[in-house]
């Protein structure tokens, strides 16, 4: 009786995994980007102020002054406390690297067993976030004067989510017109939205059917699953992004 039942789940299963892989409905697939651009009207810039001393208080008082320097100047320039953002703050022992006979050092890294002691380090990173690209030069000014090293500078803008938004919009809107477009030329007519995703490169996992309806495939297109690439350049920023999509396809009526 086992065997029987096993017999009949073999037979079974090959059968039902055809019926739901085989769809005959005819289908055309687009892919389609949108890009916008726009004026920077923020600067993002990342600086770091390292100081090292005998003791871990004066390591530290070295810091908090030249901070509280760079504080001044920026208040001076009109930036409120609330544009600088603390990073990280760092504390850490410094050592000498034993060398030998040449001169050379022994070793890339520190044994403190081995090396000598050579006081304290306190380091500094911050971010300052300006809501203009006008006063960058005298930032960076202000930061060198001081000692303080500039990891980067990078601009950005306060309408980031309106302008991915955009950019998603144009691209869904010329995949529309591209499948319509298609469609029409070669004497077909565009059915019903079969499925639709961001990004581009056809996938079969993701675009096969059963796949979401019209208002479900509407909500993908809002989502960010990911990072929208983009290029920057001083003062301007590009946002893109792309959508691939299919719409079933059926002969046009006479």
């Amino acid at each position: 009786m086992l065997r029987t039942i096993l017999a009949a789940l073999v037979v079974a299963l090959p059968a039902l995994a055809v019926a739901e892989e085989i769809d005959t409905r005819h289908y055309i697939y687009i892919e389609a980007s949108g890009t916008v651009e726009a004026v920077a009207d923020l600067t993002k810039i990342s600086v770091e102020l390292s100081e090292k001393r005998a003791t871990p208080e004066d390591a530290t008082k070295a810091v908090s002054e030249k901070i509280a320097e760079f504080g001044a100047a920026l208040g001076k320039l009109g930036l409120k406390d609330s544009a600088v953002e603390t990073i990280k703050f760092d504390f850490s022992k410094v050592y000498v690297i034993a060398k030998d006979k040449t001169g050379k050092p022994i070793a890339d890294w520190v044994d403190p067993n081995r090396d000598k002691f050579d006081g304290y380090r306190a380091t500094y990173t911050a971010l300052i976030t300006v809501r203009s690209t006008d006063n960058v030069g005298a930032i960076l000014s202000s930061a060198s004067l001081l000692g303080l090293e500039v990891n980067s500078v990078n601009f950005d803008t306060s309408h980031e989510d309106d302008l991915r938004q955009r950019a998603r919009d144009i691209a869904a809107r010329s995949a529309r017109q591209k499948a319509e477009l298609y469609a029409k030329s070669l004497g077909a007519t565009l059915g019903d939205l079969l499925n639709v995703r961001e990004g581009s490169g056809y996938d079969p996992d993701t675009m096969t059917y059963p796949a979401s309806d019209g208002e479900e495939a509407a909500d993908l297109v809002a989502l960010d699953p990911a990072a929208v690439p983009m290029a920057i350049a001083p003062g301007k920023l590009t946002f893109t992004a792309s959508v691939a999509a299919k719409w079933e396809i059926a002969s046009a009526k006479p």
